[in-house]
């Protein structure tokens, strides 16, 4: 909005009488400069009202678990309300809406969590939901249609939130700052008015519901300017940052990860406080690791093939701001256990139907060295490999048909076999057994970059990683039969991709 408007907007703002909570405050005066279609500073302490302090009058309704009083995120802000995930507010807003504003200071979420923050109309429709989507990323949903962006919610800390949108674009806004424009490939809400929700799972377009403090919220009927969110932030009166905090050391476990701190504005005399969190290979998937609060985190086994990135809180008189460093990684280390940050399943980004090789381009036949009785030829479609010589499976009690064999065994998986679009998995290993292990290793397609992360699984059980792209599986670790190799990659940009391959083990 430019000065002319500014200053007619709050011209006008004085011909009505204003809550008693709005009166005083300097950040109430600037956003109703910017003609909100409501306001909800959430300051009550009683009631089911939540009112609304621009001159519209849309009040809101305190609905399901909601606590009242709650500490605010700056001084002039007085108190805020506490969603559970049962509890919202509703508020009827008959008109279109371009720009979401709030303060919001989420639970911690954990893997796989979503959360809607704030919803108006139909999702599904021309109405549009803002939260937390996929891998705990900021998400906005309009048309039925997910936009993703890169940037993670931080938790547990105030953050003032923006979302505005042009005819084309989507930009998100943390504590000032822009964060992130992203595409809407279903289009831009066409109306969006009626029915606001804050909290819950926005108004259904995520799978999870909103936790948390929430204040000064407010809809807008325009796209507001970079400047225009810039100031309001600023006159909260708290730290600003300027140059998000950088992180340093030997990317290794064992390794000892620095934080040197951001660049700030207005931050006041207390030592920053820092709070750690592990990623996955890419960057995503972000949340705290208990404990690591200190300006220095030493990496451990959990931490391998992940990335690490730290928050930064300043505090001032008037209240704290966070930044987040830029993901540190990926750790060199085996990745025998999956390097998440919490101890549920990873649902993953792969369907798991990509057959995983190339049809048609190797034969998948392998003589062998053993000439047998039996040719021992596969045409090797969709991953099949079989066994090179004429001896027979062991049949016997074990998991896979077979009975654990002592001494050699010949698996046939010794060749090249082609990975679509990443590369070739080769196996050496002529012979198996305890002291020769069968070696596993991806080689990247020539011309590409080498994966973050290469994951292996036989029979569904993890294979001790080595070197990141390799694997060794040991002889114990077989039996006579038939087994079900996956290779999972995930790649420095793009969806993980899941490979699968049978292997055939023979006793020599």
């Amino acid at each position: 909005m430019n000065h002319v408007r500014r200053a007619a907007a709050l011209a006008a703002a004085c011909i009505f009488i204003l809550p008693a909570s709005a009166e005083a405050a300097g950040y109430a005066d600037d956003v109703l400069a910017d003609n909100p279609l409501t306001y909800l500073r959430l300051g009550e302490t009683t009631g089911t009202v939540a009112q609304d302090a621009s001159p519209n009058d849309r009040d809101g309704t305190y609905a399901g678990d909601v606590t009242l009083g709650a500490a605010g995120p700056f001084s002039d802000a007085g108190t805020a309300v506490r969603l559970a995930k049962t509890g919202g507010v509703d508020v009827a807003v008959p008109a279109a809406s371009r720009t979401l504003e709030l303060w919001v200071n989420a639970d911690r979420l954990r893997r796989g969590d979503q959360a809607g923050l704030a919803a108006h109309g139909d999702p599904a429709g021309d109405g549009w939901a803002f939260g937390v989507g996929p891998k705990r990323k900021l998400a906005f949903v309009s048309g039925g249609v997910r936009s993703s962006s890169k940037v993670t919610l931080p938790t547990s800390v105030w953050v003032q939130l923006t979302a505005t949108w042009s005819a084309s674009k989507v930009f998100i806004y943390l504590n000032g700052n822009l964060a992130k424009s992203i595409n809407a490939p279903g289009g831009l809400p066409g109306s969006s008015s009626g029915a606001v929700k804050l909290g819950g799972n926005g108004a259904g377009a995520f799978t999870g519901a909103f936790a948390g403090r929430v204040d000064e919220v407010a809809f807008y009927p325009e796209q507001l300017s970079a400047a225009d969110i810039k100031a309001r932030f600023a006159v909260a009166n708290v730290p600003v940052n300027t140059a998000p905090p950088t992180v340093s050391g030997p990317k290794q476990v064992g390794g000892t990860l620095t934080a040197t701190p951001g660049t700030w504005t207005n931050a006041g005399l207390a030592a920053p406080a820092y709070q750690w969190q592990r990623c996955d290979a890419a960057g995503d998937d972000c949340g705290d690791l208990d404990g690591a609060t200190a300006s220095t985190y030493v990496l451990t086994a959990d931490d391998a093939c992940s990335t690490l990135q730290v928050q930064e809180t300043r505090t001032n008189a008037s209240g704290s701001t966070t930044a987040v460093s830029e993901p540190y990684g990926p750790v060199d280390g085996s990745c025998s256990t999956d390097p998440g940050t919490d101890p549920g399943t990873d649902p993953g980004t792969d369907p798991g139907t990509d057959p995983g090789t190339d049809p048609g381009t190797d034969p998948g036949t392998d003589p062998g060295t053993d000439p047998g009785t039996d040719p021992g030829t596969n045409p090797g479609g969709g991953g099949t490999v079989t066994a090179p010589g004429g001896k027979s499976p062991v049949p016997g009690p074990g998991a896979n048909g077979g009975a654990p064999v002592a001494g050699c065994l010949k698996v046939t998986l010794r060749g090249k076999r082609k990975l679509r679009k990443v590369g070739k998995l080769r196996a050496r290993g002529r012979c198996v057994t305890s002291s020769a292990p069968l070696a596993l290793k991806l080689k990247p397609r020539k011309g590409t970059k080498a994966p973050r992360v290469v994951r292996f699984k036989l029979d569904g059980k993890k294979i001790k990683t080595v070197k990141r792209r390799g694997a060794r599986v040991a002889s114990a670790q077989l039996t006579a039969g038939k087994h079900r190799l996956v290779v999972r990659v995930v790649p420095r940009n793009g969806k993980s991709r899941a490979y699968r391959l049978r292997l055939r083990v023979v006793a020599a």
